[in-house]
């Protein structure tokens, strides 16, 4: 394609929506944003659940709008509202390409950035900003996924029901936030961490500090120090479907509704990696604090896949400082 984005937005979470709105407020309106499932918001409309409420700060947190995109604390469903009205009111709906998944970017002979799409070729851009969250998809466990039990074997939080008695299998940032997550969820659930290490060491210090205190106060159970050896149906009258049993590699065992993978894989790591972004020890991305620009000249990272203070204002306010540092070079 010969046509030349002035930025290409990657993610249409909250920060990816934040983007794009600050961008046209400064009159940058040769934007994009791609999104690799169907619509915006996805991850809070798939995993927030039913009238959960949004606020604007995050584990105790405060953080304050500098930007133009702000909301009001909310639930879940009107959040979602609030960001499609300002996608229409800012008449940037036609800006989303949606089902497309990028896996990194790089920059070519003429200091553009590629994005190379599944059917629309491949895209340029004079600046990225890389919006993407956390949650990515895990790699498989090598022992068997019996067949009555795969639909409570996951890779994800999207099909906990409330009340239910979940383990989250994994020793990482992802692990982390599934667990301590899905107890902020409110839905009741008993959440058991297993990792096969004894020691919480892949995580880095805001989750690894969220999910030990959250350990300590009894929100969390653990079973750590020991691995998952197999998992076999767990029949009991009355049930919609078998519940699990896992058999662990010290011997015991324990039935749980539901079991969630978190062990690596796809991941913000391997997008930041395949872009030749620099990462700091923890595998976050290295940005200049005050305009979230990373090692790479024109491409930023802002929201999740910067920082675990997973925080939506801090999402919007990262947006604003990223699009304002593009704008003015773009009117140097």
């Amino acid at each position: 394609m010969s046509f030349v984005y002035d930025i290409v937005v990657i993610g249409a979470g909250p920060g990816g929506v934040a983007s794009v709105v600050e961008a046209e407020k400064a009159d940058i309106t040769n934007t994009m944003v791609i999104e690799k499932m169907g619509n915006h918001s996805y991850m809070i409309e798939r995993f927030y659940k039913k009238g959960k409420r949004v606020d604007k700060d995050w584990q105790g947190k405060k953080f304050e709008f500098i930007g133009n995109v702000r909301f009001e604390e909310c639930s879940k469903e009107e959040f979602i509202e609030q960001m499609e009205t300002l996608i229409i009111n800012e008449g940037v709906e036609e800006k989303f390409l949606y089902n497309q998944e990028i896996y990194g970017v790089q920059k070519n002979d003429n200091g553009l950035f590629e994005l190379d799409t599944h059917n629309h070729g491949v895209i340029e851009a004079k600046n990225v900003i890389v919006a993407i969250g956390r949650m990515g998809k895990p790699n498989k466990p090598g022992y068997k996924f019996p067949a009555k039990i795969r639909k409570v074997l996951n890779f994800n939080l999207s099909d906990v029901k409330e009340g239910e008695k979940v383990m989250i299998v994994g020793g990482g940032d992802t692990a982390g936030e599934y667990a301590y997550g899905l107890v902020d969820l409110g839905m009741n659930c008993e959440v058991t961490l297993n990792y096969r290490r004894a020691e919480i060491s892949r995580m880095n210090p805001t989750n690894k500090e969220i999910t030990e205190r959250y350990i300590a106060e009894g929100k969390i159970k653990s079973k750590l120090g020991t691995d998952v050896d197999s998992v076999e149906p767990f029949e009991e009258e009355g049930r919609e479907y078998s519940a699990v049993k896992v058999n662990f590699t010290d011997g015991t065992s324990e039935v749980y509704d539901r079991v969630v993978y978190a062990l690596g894989g796809t991941s913000p790591k391997d997008f930041l990696k395949n872009s030749n972004i620099e990462m700091n020890e923890w595998g976050e991305p290295v940005v200049n604090e005050d305009t979230m620009e990373t090692n790479i000249k024109g491409l930023y990272t802002i929201g999740d896949v910067t920082t675990s203070a997973g925080s939506i204002a801090l999402a919007f306010n990262h947006a604003y400082m990223a699009v304002s540092d593009i704008a003015k070079k773009l009117n140097s």
